[in-house]
C-alpha cells in the first residue's frame, strides 16, 4: 500500500531509453473514487503539463517509469482537490478534511482525516467542494467516529468500474493561507519559493503559481 503524497513530485522517465519526461503534479481518479486513473506530468524546462493513463506506468520505486508506447496527452489541466476537501456525513457533521489517500495498484483502499478513515463506498456525494458520507447508522462499515484509525484488513476492497469518466483534481489555493511549508520548495533554476515552517502568504502562494509549483506546496504544508 502506498500513498498518495508519495507519489506526487516523483521524477518520470520513459523505461527504453531512460529519457526524463518531468516530474508528477498531480494525479486523476474516476468519478467514484475508487481508482486512479491518470498522472499529471510537467516538463520542468518547459513548464508544459501532460497527461498519461495510470495504466502506461511499467514500474514505479524511487522514480516512475514509462512504457514505451505511453501516450501523452498535452494541455492545461485545472483539477478540483480531493486532498484537503472537506468531509461531511449527512446529518451535515463536520468528520474533518482528507489528508491522505492510500492506494494499492491503482485502487483506492481508503481516505483519511484528521477525524476518521473510511472508504470510497461510504461516500454518497463526490461535490466540487466537499464530500458528503452515509451516518454511522446508515452504514455500520468500514469507519469508526470513535476511532480515527481502520487497519488495512478491515478495508472493504473496491472492485473495478468499468467505464467510469475521471474526475480531475486539484487544489484550492485560498485553503493554503495561514497554513505552514514543511519543507523547502524550490522554483525555476532552484530558486527558493518558501522555506521549511514558513507561513504560507498569499505571495508565496503567487510565486508558487509562477513556478507551477502550487501542488507541491499543497502536499507540504499543514
Amino acid at each position: 500500500m502506498k500513498k498518495l503524497s508519495e507519489i506526487i513530485s516523483k521524477q518520470v522517465y520513459y523505461s527504453h531509453n531512460g529519457l526524463k519526461v518531468g516530474y508528477v503534479l498531480s494525479a486523476e481518479f474516476s468519478s467514484d473514487l475508487k481508482q486512479i486513473c491518470g498522472l499529471i506530468i510537467v516538463d520542468e524546462e518547459n513548464e508544459v503539463e501532460m497527461r498519461v493513463d495510470y495504466a502506461s506506468i511499467s514500474a514505479e520505486n524511487d522514480v516512475i517509469f514509462l512504457k514505451n508506447n505511453a501516450s501523452l496527452v498535452y494541455g492545461e489541466f485545472a483539477f478540483k482537490s480531493v486532498l484537503g476537501k472537506k468531509v461531511y456525513d449527512k446529518r451535515a457533521n463536520f468528520l474533518g478534511s482528507i489528508k491522505e489517500i492510500y492506494l494499492k495498484n491503482n485502487k483506492v483502499c481508503y481516505f483519511s482525516t484528521e477525524k476518521i478513515t473510511f472508504c470510497s463506498k461510504n461516500i454518497v456525494i463526490n461535490g466540487n467542494d466537499a464530500l458528503i458520507l452515509f451516518g454511522k447508522k446508515e452504514k455500520a462499515e468500514p469507519f469508526n467516529f470513535q476511532n480515527p484509525l481502520i487497519q488495512p484488513e478491515q478495508v472493504v476492497q473496491i472492485t473495478r468500474t468499468e467505464n467510469v469518466l475521471p474526475s480531475r483534481i486539484g487544489i484550492d489555493a485560498r485553503s493554503l493561507l495561514g497554513k505552514i511549508a514543511t519543507r523547502d520548495i524550490l522554483g525555476i533554476n532552484n530558486e527558493l519559493i518558501i522555506r521549511n515552517r514558513e507561513v504560507i502568504t498569499q505571495k508565496k502562494i503567487n510565486e508558487a503559481k509562477k513556478h507551477n509549483k502550487l501542488n507541491i506546496l499543497f502536499y507540504y504544508s499543514k
